[in-house]
């Protein structure tokens, strides 16, 4: 899979642009405020109607603008796919290849990218709803199924912490009694089948780790494992505190070496270089799942990885179907890397 082609109107700081990317290594060079992350957030956007940074909608036209449209251009293998967004009055219009779609969920795994920047390290670093998310945001590009699972495992719970509170003021009523006993129900069906699906995924994550990264650093899976019994068992809890207590939306990940969590032990430099190399372990995964080659977006690569490391990136880098890298200096790309890529420049108003 790769990106052939980009036209933006009005997006983010963007008035007009367009451009046609080469099929291996594409350099974005530009100052900044020149656009550079706002255009991987543009091709983004195709691939899932998200950015990367979780912006609202009403902040993503270009102001004083309330609409913008996004026009990508994919090849997958000798299959073109165009994707087309336009936002309008609060609305989203997506179409494939001029078909408009129902729902956003239909543009998940269509167009695989695997995406890294300096916030990347907060997936070891930080809360575990990031942990969480990167794990429901990679898991529904290789499974249809799974973003389904979570959007309804979320409504019930919904439905559930909402019951905890009326059941709280009025305890021992019936009929809330036996609606409690069905969300659980629903909560244990859905939710047991993410935890398999998360489980699966997290162990497929690991094995390609570990094929890149030669120090041994342990990815362990820690769910707050759902079952009937323990959710009958802390029922009386959760009515007291008002929420569900086990369960998927309170699962995490643990990074550690030797026992110990890796963001108590190593640099921040050593924890950017590992969250890169999970970033770059989830290629392969999602190739042999799908059989589609992620579109790789690296977004000031150079100034968060230092240059010894780099360098034993670019072989590795070069062995992906495509790969875009911004920097706001073409005089800190490796020479090695400028020769192998094609380059081009933004200036500050994103042309």
């Amino acid at each position: 899979m790769i990106i052939k082609e980009i036209k933006i109107l009005t997006f983010r700081n963007f008035e007009e642009f367009s451009l046609e990317f080469d099929g291996k290594i594409n350099l974005i060079i530009g100052k900044n405020g020149s656009g550079k992350t706002n255009l991987l957030n543009a091709i983004y956007y195709l691939s899932s109607g998200n950015t990367f940074n979780n912006l609202k909608e009403s902040e993503l036209p270009k102001f004083p603008e309330t609409s913008f449209f996004l026009s990508g251009s994919f090849l997958d293998n000798e299959s073109l796919i165009k994707i087309e967004i336009i936002y309008k009055e609060k609305r989203k219009l997506i179409s494939i290849n001029g078909k408009p779609i129902q729902s956003q969920k239909e543009l998940i795994g269509a167009i695989p990218i695997i995406f890294f920047n300096f916030r990347t390290k907060d997936i070891i670093l930080k809360e575990p709803e990031i942990r969480r998310s990167f794990l429901d945001s990679n898991i529904s590009i290789i499974d249809k199924e799974y973003k389904n699972l979570i959007s309804e495992y979320n409504d019930i719970l919904q439905s559930k912490n909402s019951l905890l509170k009326k059941l709280k003021e009025d305890k021992g009523n019936f009929y809330f009694e036996i609606l409690l006993e069905s969300l659980n129900e629903k909560l244990y069906d859905k939710g047991l089948k993410i935890q398999e699906k998360r489980d699966n995924f997290i162990k497929k994550l690991k094995e390609e780790f570990l094929n890149l990264y030669l120090n041994k650093i342990e990815i362990i899976y820690e769910p707050k494992i759902i079952t009937l019994q323990e959710l009958n068992k802390i029922k009386n809890e959760e009515i007291e505190r008002g929420y569900g207590l086990i369960g998927p939306h309170l699962d995490d990940i643990l990074f550690l070496y030797k026992g110990i969590e890796i963001k108590n032990l190593f640099s921040l430099g050593e924890i950017e270089e590992i969250s890169l190399y999970i970033i770059l372990s989830l290629y392969k995964l999602i190739y042999e799942a799908i059989n589609k080659k992620a579109i790789f977006l690296i977004d000031d690569l150079f100034e968060t990885i230092d240059k010894k490391k780099i360098e034993k990136l670019i072989e590795l880098l070069y062995n992906f179907n495509q790969v875009i890298i911004t920097s706001f200096s073409e005089e800190i790309v490796p020479v090695e890397l400028k020769t192998l890529s094609s380059t081009f420049f933004l200036n500050s108003k994103g042309e």
